[in-house]
């Protein structure tokens, strides 16, 4: 009987490369894997941030940003220990980066128009980062996210 289950187990696992190169995403296209950075894709839209991911490890990080929304927006990448309620606004309504905390990156908003795809790599430690667009009145709409870096085990 226990040889019966080892020979199903090994009948239906792979050793094929092109099998194990690949993940399934969401919407069941097959994409390989990325290698190296962490990789985060953003997909930017009018008044919001989507993260193909919440955690990562501490390390290199590759933010793959596109922009489908029909206004220029920025991308930063702010490191705080903050709670969004607490974060300290601007007499215009902006975060005030500087008491924040930590910006690490920044895609402008000269190079995030609509349609456009760019490219931020940082090196993130742990803890927790803001993602946000400051445009005047984007970060109160809601154009942020929260990113956890968590300790390489």
């Amino acid at each position: 009987m226990a040889i019966a289950s080892l020979l199903m187990c090994w009948a239906c696992s792979t050793n094929d490369p092109a099998q194990q190169a690949t993940t399934q995403s969401p919407g069941g296209v097959a994409s390989p894997p990325v290698s190296g950075a962490n990789t985060v894709q953003v997909t930017v839209k009018e008044m919001a941030f989507q993260l193909s991911q919440s955690t990562i490890p501490a390390g290199d990080v590759e933010f793959v940003v596109t922009n489908e929304g029909r206004l220029a927006h920025e991308m930063e990448v702010i490191k705080t220990d903050l709670p969004i309620e607490k974060l300290p606004l601007t007499n215009s309504d902006r975060l005030d980066t500087q008491k924040a905390g930590k910006k690490i990156g920044e895609i402008g908003e000269d190079e995030l128009k609509s349609g456009t795809t760019k490219t931020l790599k940082v090196n993130l430690t742990p803890g927790k980062y803001l993602i946000v667009c400051n445009l005047p009145g984007h970060f109160q709409a809601g154009m942020r996210s929260i990113l956890t870096v968590a300790q390489n085990k």
